[in-house]
């Protein structure tokens, strides 16, 4: 089949083969990196935050709406609050890098005042709108009409008609 020089020129290839692939080969040890401070937030802190937030605004429309309790919520209104939440985790970001955050994390009143402030930015900016959620009761106020002349009702004679249902 094939002749010996073939076979011959098929060998020495092979192993030039062999000694380029083993001459680029790429050790571990000579790859050498700096460790470096990560200024990213954790995935584990940013879900775990975030599902914080969820339970919290789900206990708020429960307290503001006992009849919630049992009743789980839509996917839109869970969109919503994910948005929510999302959003005030993000304003957080920005504002405090995580090495900030982190140093102040076991400050309970800080947490509290933080997350506070920025759910109330971000329901102003619309996250929670129909939920009526807002900070201060702003959603429940009462609209004072004029009061209008309502027409006195007829009273009833053996001569009207009455319907019953």
């Amino acid at each position: 089949m094939f002749s010996k020089k073939e076979i011959l020129v098929g060998v020495i290839a092979a192993i030039l083969c062999m000694l380029v692939a083993w001459s680029c080969r790429l050790d571990a040890t000579e790859i050498k990196e700096e460790v470096k401070i990560i200024d990213k937030y954790p995935n584990f802190l940013l879900y775990n935050s975030t599902v914080g937030c969820f339970s919290g605004v789900v206990q708020l429309m429960i307290l503001l709406n006992p009849e919630l309790a049992k009743t789980p919520a839509p996917p839109a209104v869970q969109q919503q609050i994910l948005a929510h939440c999302s959003c005030i985790v993000d304003k957080i970001r920005y504002k405090y890098t995580i090495q900030e955050y982190n140093s102040r994390i076991n400050d309970f009143l800080w947490v509290k005042e933080l997350w506070g402030k920025f759910g109330a930015e971000c329901v102003k900016e619309g996250y929670l709108a129909g939920l009526n959620i807002a900070p201060n009761g702003e959603d429940n106020k009462t609209i004072e009409s004029p009061e209008q002349d309502s027409e006195e009702e007829e009273p009833l004679t053996e001569d009207s008609t009455q319907f019953q249902g």
